[in-house]
């Protein structure tokens, strides 16, 4: 019985670990890079507006760097 609980135990802490870090990567994407997992542009009018000057909204991408111009 003991050796039962414990494989129980185990089995819910694995499973809690997993859920725990699936949630914490999600949480990590700006709403950019949300959007442009899902193919589009992200909807922000401030995030917008900084990329027409060739940046990244300070307000909701925090310690990003500045987009680099594309050379054509």
């Amino acid at each position: 019985m003991k050796g039962k609980n414990m494989k129980s135990i185990t089995a819910v802490i694995a499973a809690l670990a997993l859920l725990g870090s699936i949630s914490f990567a999600s949480a990590e994407q700006t709403c950019c890079e949300k959007a442009k997992a899902e193919g589009k542009d992200c909807a922000h009018k401030c995030c917008a507006d900084a990329k027409k000057d060739g940046k990244t909204c300070e307000k909701c991408n925090p310690k990003k760097e500045d987009k680099k111009e594309e050379k054509k």
